[in-house]
């Protein structure tokens, strides 16, 4: 129990220094993840049955993570050797691997999904009030300091805008998932239908609704161009996705699908400035944007190490050398503007398609789970998944989201619950985090003379 309140709290402090962006934020985080690991499979290690299906059916993906990170390691010894920056990232991404490992194992009851997204949902409403508190009384407040950047937008305990954005898209499209799971199926007399609908009013259904309503209104308030479009996109995508592939939908499926859009986009967006976000989208070009000609010198820079990459963490001061005459901002570029790029000019080509991969495996999951899987709160998890992982996808094409550990690590969670979603045995409890009974050898189960139909992964 303490390990698992341990993560929730993990889980919750993530987005609050900064992103994880501080200095001793990131270190504290890898160490939390590391040793609640090495404690959880201390006490598994054991008794092979209690290692949960999701790990298992997962252990190629979790295994392609950890030699990325032995590449990271190999670099840091002979590609970049005597890199501070290099041995950085690597203590960094071993923090992620093993937050996708401890996520996989210890996420094995209803229970504990609900109450790990639950957690996530608290951390991000508390960034969305937070910092749209801010803008709307002009204290402008971020991490216990004064802003002296994106006056006027959202950005909570971010620096960034863009990066806040980023988060709430993906812990919105957990939530929003987490509401499908949840729809209500009005049936019977006049009289139940109205129980019903008290009932539902009366339930945490509700709060869930108010707290994705008022993210929303901090996404909009960040005016992130690609944030909103992003989570707006990435939406339709999952919802005409779930439309399509969910068996037995009820109509109430369709209908909050289509709330969402409707309110989120004509009622929220009005209120709140999605007008200032489409005119930022409108004033947008190629000559006054500088994005575009950075990734193409990070292209040409990876040309130059097409297999070994340039370093892991090295792109700062890398890639001065590259920079063409037509960047002409004068702000040093950290990062490209473009996760894809920079991973694959740091990483080199074998290890950033390993990446792509283990991503793609983990979205197509995320999709299966809608179709297959009979557990609502199962499908749900998988259409959150898949949303989380289109918008931060699409976000990644301009931005550099992945480069926040915050942002990292809920990506991660993301990946690990598109497994969970697919590969969890049915778990018809909801109110308890018991643990599981260990199951029985397939012989004792040919053998046994009532035989119990289970649901199919």
């Amino acid at each position: 129990m303490t390990r698992w309140r341990a993560y929730l709290f993990l889980l919750f402090i993530l987005p609050l220094p900064i992103g994880g962006y501080a200095d001793w934020a990131w270190p504290l985080y890898t160490a939390l993840a590391c040793g609640l690991l090495v404690l959880e499979l201390r006490l598994r290690v054991n008794d092979l049955s209690t290692f949960p299906a999701a790990f298992v059916r997962s252990r190629w993906l979790w295994v392609s993570l950890l030699l990325i990170q032995l590449w990271v390691g190999a670099q840091a010894v002979w590609v970049t050797p005597d890199h501070y920056d290099t041995w950085v990232y690597l203590f960094k991404g071993l923090g992620y691997v093993c937050f996708f490992m401890l996520t996989l194992l210890l996420l094995d009851t209803n229970f504990r999904i609900q109450q790990a997204i639950w957690t996530v949902i608290l951390a991000a409403a508390f960034q969305a009030f937070y910092g749209s508190l801010m803008v709307l009384t002009g204290w402008e407040y971020g991490f216990f300091a004064a802003k002296h950047a994106y006056i006027g937008n959202t950005t909570g305990t971010f620096v960034n805008r863009n990066h806040i954005a980023g988060y709430l898209e993906m812990v919105l499209a957990l939530g929003i998932g987490f509401l499908l799971a949840q729809s209500t199926v009005y049936k019977g007399s006049l009289r139940q239908r109205v129980r019903q609908a008290v009932q539902m009013l009366l339930s945490s259904k509700v709060v869930l609704r108010l707290l994705l309503a008022m993210m929303v209104i901090a996404l909009v308030m960040t005016r992130s161009r690609m944030g909103n479009t992003a989570f707006f996109a990435s939406m339709m995508i999952a919802g005409a996705l779930a439309l399509l592939l969910m068996r037995h939908k009820s109509r109430s499926t369709t209908i909050l699908l289509a709330s969402l859009l409707i309110i989120d986009i004509a009622i929220v967006g009005t209120f709140f400035g999605v007008d200032k976000v489409a005119e930022r989208l409108q004033k947008t070009s190629v000559d006054s944007e500088s994005r575009d000609e950075v990734a193409h010198d990070s292209f040409v820079m990876w040309q130059q190490q097409p297999l070994a990459g340039i370093g892991a963490g090295t792109f700062q001061t890398t890639f001065p050398k590259y920079k063409s005459t037509d960047v002409t901002a004068v702000n040093v570029y950290n990062h490209t503007h473009n996760d894809y790029i920079q991973f694959l000019a740091e990483f080199g080509a074998p290890a950033f398609v390993i990446l792509l991969i283990v991503v793609l495996i983990c979205l197509w999951r995320a999709i299966r789970a809608m179709r297959v899987r009979r557990s609502e709160l199962l499908k749900g998890v998988g259409f959150g998944a898949t949303m989380g992982i289109i918008a931060i996808g699409i976000h990644s094409t301009v931005d550099f989201n992945l480069q926040i550990p915050a942002n990292a690590y809920m990506f991660m969670f993301l990946l690990a619950l598109a497994n969970i979603a697919r590969w969890a045995e049915h778990d018809p409890r909801v109110h308890t985090n018991a643990p599981r009974t260990p199951r029985r050898s397939k012989r004792h189960v040919t053998h046994a003379a009532h035989a119990t139909t289970t649901e199919t992964p």
